[in-house]
């Protein structure tokens, strides 16, 4: 015997709408971009004076992900290389970008930030660049 009690059906063409209304009013973080790969670029950043460049990608990683970014930049700044350097120093030099690695969101002082790591050759020297964009929500 055939039950009476369907449950009554959307079709495709009305949910659609509905679905795309809900997703839309989902908070969502504005898609910022870093350079692009093979491009010349002068870094400068919104958070730090200068833009912070590392020797190694482990070091903008750990300051990018570090609970007190400014501490963890500090103890690189005062860590010397073999060349009597910072291991990361913060400065505003035009190079060539090699590769963009996303990190992902980085807080520091209550803003979040949207962090990649930037292999780029300046004059010939391989470095690492912390490069950062305010994240933002945007409701559509």
């Amino acid at each position: 015997m055939a039950s009476r009690n369907k449950r009554p059906t959307i079709s495709a063409a009305v949910r659609a709408p509905f679905l795309a209304l809900a997703l839309a009013a989902i908070p969502q973080f504005a898609l910022a971009q870093p350079p692009s790969a093979g491009a010349t670029h002068t870094f400068r950043d919104p958070i730090f004076n200068g833009t912070v460049f590392c020797d190694t990608l482990d070091a903008v990683r750990a300051i990018a992900t570090a609970e007190a970014p400014d501490e963890t930049y500090a103890n690189y700044y005062l860590t010397t290389n073999l060349r009597d350097e910072p291991i990361c120093m913060a400065i505003a030099p035009t190079g060539v970008v090699v590769e963009v690695i996303p990190i992902g969101i980085m807080l520091k002082g209550g803003q979040r930030y949207q962090a990649w790591a930037v292999e780029t050759d300046v004059g010939g020297v391989t470095a690492f660049a912390l490069y950062l964009e305010p994240a933002q929500y945007v409701n559509a």
